[in-house]
């Protein structure tokens, strides 16, 4: 029997044989099973309340963003999966119950379903990285798409920003594994006594990053400040041209993109990538962020932006404005007059 009450989770489940593939069965997707699982693995119990307040404000934020009918479909070990998010939130708001606390914000009510109307496009899946999405100030946004003008930056820049959308320690990324389930042995076969949690960090030299998201969503423009989004059609040739362009000041730097993988740093799931620059704590999942990298495997390290000019690309991008407040499922496309103004893109106290 629930010791909470469940929230109204979708009808639909991922194929039979997508379950199966992760050795799982149609119980991993009943809210009796997670309430098990997490009595066996409290993985929550000796979290601050402080964090455990803020978790469940994210888990709410990105079901808002990411539970959708195209996600229901994929397995719920994915956070793609909308499954992957309500049990999350089931089992963080159990936490809530065992330590008799209030919930920050009040749970979902009905079936929740983010169908992103009024996108100019979408991806063919979640996470395709097919199509991209830039949200900025239109004059940045203006310059990208007739000029190529691009700044990439330090990933330490993000480490101090006021934005909280935006702040995050780029280059170091930390997880925890629960004290109570863990044993650690010396070489002379003598029990460390462990108090609270087993902190795992990784770490990566001070790196250049270019950053996008993988779908529309009309919390972005507010979460960046943005008033138009460039949507760029063919990824793959962008990749190529700002490669290409970098290599001048940039030569003998890796350069690598994917979207990024997000991580439950309480519940890591087993063999998941854990990586300093292409990995995110799970509370910055809604930004679906695909990121392009630079990174010296020689170990030097990002300093200062750099601006790229990659030529017009007009031929691969659209701009559109942020819709307006009183019909927001309608994006409006904006046309670059011929004459407009060409920007000091070299300033740098100014965010492109």
């Amino acid at each position: 029997m629930l010791k909470i009450t469940s929230l109204q989770i979708p009808e639909i489940l991922p194929h039979a044989d997508a379950i199966r593939s992760f050795g799982d069965n149609k119980h991993s997707y009943e809210p009796e099973f997670w309430e098990f699982q997490y009595e066996i693995y409290r993985y929550l119990k000796q979290a601050s309340e402080e964090y455990l307040l803020s978790r469940y404000r994210s888990i709410i934020r990105n079901m808002y963003a990411l539970v959708s009918t195209d996600r229901h479909v994929i397995p719920i070990q994915s956070f793609l999966s909308s499954w992957y998010w309500y049990r999350k939130e089931h089992q963080t708001r159990l936490e809530f119950f065992l330590r008799k606390m209030d919930l920050p914000v009040s749970p979902p009510k009905g079936i929740l379903n983010n169908d992103r109307k009024g996108a100019p496009t979408h991806p063919r899946s979640p996470n395709a990285g097919d199509i991209l999405f830039r949200y900025g100030k239109i004059k940045y946004m203006k310059l990208m798409v007739q000029h190529g003008s691009i700044r990439i930056g330090p990933a330490s820049f993000y480490r101090n920003i006021e934005s909280t959308a935006r702040a995050d320690e780029e280059c170091k990324k930390i997880s925890f594994i629960p004290g109570a389930y863990t044993r650690i042995i010396t070489n002379e076969e003598r029990e460390v006594p462990i108090r609270g949690d087993v902190q795992r960090t990784v770490s990566a030299p001070n790196y250049y990053m270019l950053s996008m998201s993988c779908d529309w969503d009309l919390s972005m423009f507010d979460d960046f400040s943005a008033d138009a989004c460039v949507v760029l059609r063919d990824p793959e040739r962008f990749a190529e041209r700002l490669e290409f362009m970098s290599k001048p000041q940039l030569d003998g730097w890796y350069f690598h993109h994917n979207p990024i993988q997000y991580f439950d740093p309480y519940e890591m799931q087993r063999n998941q990538c854990f990586d300093a620059a292409m990995c995110k704590d799970f509370c910055f999942a809604y930004q679906r962020e695909y990121r392009f990298l630079w990174i010296h495997t020689g170990g030097k390290e990002a300093k200062g932006f750099k601006i790229l000019e990659l030529g017009p690309l007009e031929n691969i991008t659209e701009l559109h404005i942020r819709p307006q407040t009183t019909n927001p499922t309608i994006a409006a496309s904006v046309s670059i007059p011929d004459d407009a103004v060409r920007l000091n893109v070299g300033m740098k106290n100014e965010k492109g």
